[in-house]
């Protein structure tokens, strides 16, 4: 497989399988991240149209893995922002349609790992709302304080103390939750 630079200046570039290597290994990430704000219902369109707005813009980025996922990150916070907005003017009732999909071969352990992955993410976006951006980002994201600084608009520092309150609440409240995530 080829390293992350190479599939990003192929993506960059227009070659398809560069791009879908680029998307997959991204997505889960982007996905999560606006699960933990509390848009859960709501992630995977606004995951959508966080690529959208990525590829308009995708020939234009210059940088390594890691300012990509924070670059990909912001777009994805700035949809999150223009969604809460909007919902707040004129709600929605979503309904569940949910497409059938052919099953790996370990059922078990993919759905173990999805409700586990699941309730992470819940228990995170009960944090506070800032705490659990911030816990997302440097947990989930693997984005470093000064690249979360730039994505929420906070300081390093700031992001430091929000992340050590959101984690030391995790703490606490995961003896309760342990059983729900095994």
């Amino acid at each position: 497989m080829a390293d992350f630079a190479d599939l990003l200046a192929g993506a960059q570039s227009g070659d398809e399988l560069a791009f879908t290597a680029v998307f997959r290994s991204t997505q889960p990430i982007v996905l999560r991240y606006l699960s933990s704000l509390g848009a859960a219902g709501y992630a995977e369109d606004l995951a959508a149209e966080t690529w959208v707005a990525a590829l308009r813009n995708l020939r234009g980025f210059e940088g390594d893995e890691k300012a990509f996922r924070s670059w990909l990150l912001t777009i994805a916070r700035a949809r999150w922002v223009d969604w809460l907005r909007s919902s707040s003017r004129r709600p929605e009732s979503p309904y569940d349609d949910v497409p059938e999909t052919i099953a790996s071969e370990d059922v078990h352990a993919a759905v173990e790992a999805v409700m586990t992955t699941e309730a992470a993410v819940a228990l995170i976006a009960s944090l506070p709302p800032d705490q659990a951006e911030v816990v997302s980002l440097r947990v989930i994201a693997g984005l470093d304080v000064s690249e979360v600084a730039t994505v929420v608009g906070k300081t390093p520092n700031h992001v430091r103390v929000l992340a050590h309150r959101g984690l030391r609440r995790l703490a606490e409240m995961l003896p309760a939750s342990r059983q729900e995530l095994l």
